[in-house]
């Protein structure tokens, strides 16, 4: 490990130790209460998915000695806070319609971890969300720029730099300074999980991934704090983090701390409208803008031209057969056609993988790779059968669906209402709304476990 390299991640954890919220520039705790709304939501709209269940049946560990414990969301049950780590991360994860960032799902990592780490520390509002900004921070700048080439190798961006945000937050929750939090960021670097595979065959793991990361972070910051330690150099060694899940010989951490403090990544962090693909948001929103302007007319052609790396993303060309959630989320052709036919992108509608409909639209899906289209930035033309030809283009790119506190509530509350637990909307608004005045978090965490109560019962 060469001087050159090591001061970055010893910065990353300094910075991310030393975190003041009050210095924080205006508008950071407001994204930072915004994702966690959100990501809680999301949560509640996923309470009566099954692999939740059957992860938290599994994973029931109770507080060790001289541990304080964390709770499930899903039955306020109070185990290990690593097992309500996962169990939590799963449940914010199934559905997919997580906060979404082009160097992964953080969220559904960070704050599943947050929540466990703060109720086991006992730490007030203010300190939960100074430890989500620095999760959701160090995370997204490890990933910016190396996120394309991890993606390209077949691993996940959500559960490869997932541990190293649960990691920052459980350190930093647990009163780890900046040594300590920088050598449990060299654990994490070792905690890295999660393949692709799952689209081509269908299955569950891609939820699974996220609870894996979470927990693992929590592990990496408990192990720091009795003493282990980990290479310096875990991150951008010769034999590293960067270089194993990389494409070229380094150059991926040239940005890693730049305008730390003062540029947050954090503010890039984006919503989605529909439970899919983060990619496919634009096109189910410009297909159902084409639906309304075609009045009753039936598509010959629907062309998608998309930047090269959405178009060629494991899973997006995926056009059949359709057995499970995890092949039709990421299918850009089933997507497409379900716009068209639906008018939207309802969770009920991604399941109805027999939708003839929705087939027999899928092969006249065409797909384009097109360099000269931006990323996020989709061009959707359908031709009609009468000889009409709609176009319709996404301009602002992931501008249109960044998270503030204005959209995390209203989707909070849509989301809450579709499950059944809308009467429960108001009361995890107002709690995650006044955590940074907030002497305790339970609150917040009180209000998603009676939220999730009341989805289950309405499933």
């Amino acid at each position: 490990m060469t001087e050159a390299l090591e001061p970055k991640l010893a910065r990353l954890g300094a910075w991310a130790a030393g975190l003041d919220p009050e210095e924080l520039p205006p508008g950071v705790l407001d994204k930072a209460k915004a994702c966690l709304l959100y990501g809680l939501a999301v949560g509640v709209a996923s309470a009566g998915a099954d692999l939740p269940c059957r992860v938290a049946d599994a994973e029931t560990d109770a507080p060790g000695a001289g541990r304080r414990g964390a709770r499930r969301l899903l039955d306020g049950r109070t185990v290990a806070p690593d097992a309500a780590a996962l169990a939590n991360a799963v449940l914010l994860h199934v559905r997919i319609q997580e906060d979404a960032h082009p160097a992964g799902h953080l969220g559904v990592v960070v704050l599943p971890a947050a929540l466990a780490a703060v109720e086991a520390a006992a730490a007030d509002g203010p300190a939960l969300l100074a430890a989500i900004v620095a999760g959701y921070e160090v995370a997204l700048r490890i990933g910016r720029d190396h996120a394309a080439d991890l993606s390209a190798r077949g691993f996940r961006t959500t559960s490869a730099y997932g541990p190293f945000g649960a990691a920052t937050v459980g350190g930093r929750l647990s009163g780890l300074g900046a040594a300590g939090l920088t050598n449990a960021l060299a654990l994490a670097a070792n905690a890295a999980c999660g393949l692709r595979e799952f689209v081509a065959a269908g299955t569950d793991e891609y939820a699974i991934q996220a609870g894996l990361a979470a927990r693992n972070g929590l592990l990496a910051a408990r192990l720091a704090a009795a003493g282990a330690g980990a290479a310096p150099g875990a991150l951008e060694g010769a034999a590293g983090f960067y270089q194993a899940f990389g494409e070229r010989r380094g150059g991926y951490g040239e940005r890693l701390v730049d305008g730390l403090g003062v540029d947050f990544e954090l503010m890039a962090i984006a919503g989605k409208p529909y439970p899919t693909c983060q990619f496919h948001g634009g096109v189910v929103r410009g297909l159902a803008a084409l639906r309304d302007r075609a009045e009753g007319g039936d598509p010959a052609r629907i062309e998608v031209r998309m930047h090269p790396f959405e178009a060629d993303f494991v899973g997006v060309r995926h056009a059949g057969p359709f057995r499970a959630f995890s092949q039709s989320f990421m299918s850009l052709p089933f997507c497409a056609a379900l716009a068209w036919t639906a008018g939207g992108a309802s969770l009920r509608a991604m399941h109805d993988f027999e939708n003839p409909a929705v087939l027999a639209l899928v092969p006249r899906v065409v797909l384009i790779a097109d360099a000269a289209r931006g990323r996020y930035q989709p061009l959707v033309q359908v031709t009609l059968r009468d000889g009409r030809q709609l176009d319709w283009e996404e301009r602002e790119g992931r501008a249109a669906d960044l998270l503030t506190w204005e959209r995390a509530t209203r989707i909070a509350g849509a989301l809450l209402d579709e499950v059944g637990a809308g009467a429960a909307a108001g009361r995890l608004i107002e709690a995650a709304a006044a955590l940074d005045s907030a002497p305790s978090a339970a609150p917040v965490i009180d209000a998603a476990i009676a939220a999730c109560a009341a989805a289950s019962r309405s499933a």
